[in-house]
C-alpha cells in the first residue's frame, strides 16, 4: 500500500487529540498527537508514538518523562499550533508545570504525567510506553480529529460543553499522594 492510500484510509478513524509535552533542561518540548493509547490499567500505562525526526521525540527519550494533555473541544487553536514548527510554542498558552517540570496545559480534558518505561522502534516513529505516574481528569468534552479536520463529540444526551464551561476536576494518582499529582491540565505532525 502506499503512503498516500495509507493516510487516506487512517485519516477516517476518529481519535482524540492530545498536546504531548516534555522538558530537558531549560529547554521546553510539545508537539500534538493522535497516535495514543492506554495499554494496560495494571500497572497504568499507556503509549505514544512520535515520528523520530522532531525534537520533542528527542526530548522525551533523554528526559525519561513527558505529559499527554487531551485537548477539551474548544482547544482546537491549541491543536494547531502545537503542530507547527514554532520558536516557542508555550508563548501566550495557560500552563502550570507538573511535579517533575513538565509543562500542562490548563483547560484539557485529562493529562497524564508519565515515565518512559520502554522505547520502541516503529518504522519512522519512536513507541514509548509510559507507566502513569498520576493523571488529572474532569468532565468537560474532548476534541476530535477526524478526516484531516477537527470536530467535538456530543454525548448520548447532545450536550455539547461551550468554551469556558468546566465541571469539577478529579485526581487520580499512582504511586503517589493526590497532592504529588500533577499541579494543573490542558501536540500532531512536528517538535
Amino acid at each position: 500500500m502506499d503512503e498516500p492510500d495509507f493516510r487516506r484510509a487512517i485519516s477516517r478513524f476518529a481519535t482524540g487529540v492530545t498536546v504531548v509535552t516534555a522538558r530537558t533542561g531549560d529547554r521546553t518540548y510539545g508537539m500534538t498527537l493522535s497516535a495514543m493509547t492506554s495499554l494496560s490499567l495494571e500497572p497504568p500505562s499507556l503509549l505514544v508514538c512520535i515520528n523520530r525526526r522532531v525534537p520533542t521525540e528527542q526530548a522525551v527519550a533523554s528526559s525519561g518523562k513527558f505529559v499527554v494533555n487531551v485537548l477539551a473541544d474548544y482547544q482546537e487553536r491549541i491543536a494547531r499550533r502545537f503542530a507547527r514548527p514554532a520558536a516557542d510554542k508555550f508563548d501566550g498558552v495557560d500552563i502550570e508545570f507538573s511535579r517533575t517540570g513538565i509543562p500542562v496545559l490548563k483547560g484539557t480534558v485529562a493529562s497524564f504525567e508519565c515515565t518512559v518505561r520502554e522505547r520502541l522502534a516503529g518504522g519512522t516513529h519512536s513507541i514509548f510506553v509510559g507507566h502513569v505516574d498520576s493523571a488529572r481528569f474532569n468532565d468537560r468534552l474532548p476534541l476530535v480529529y477526524h478526516a484531516a479536520g477537527f470536530g467535538d463529540f456530543n454525548s448520548r444526551t447532545g450536550r455539547t460543553v461551550a468554551e469556558g464551561q468546566v465541571g469539577s476536576d478529579q485526581f487520580a494518582s499512582f504511586g503517589t499522594t493526590p497532592t504529588e499529582g500533577l499541579a494543573g491540565v490542558g501536540a500532531f505532525f512536528s517538535s
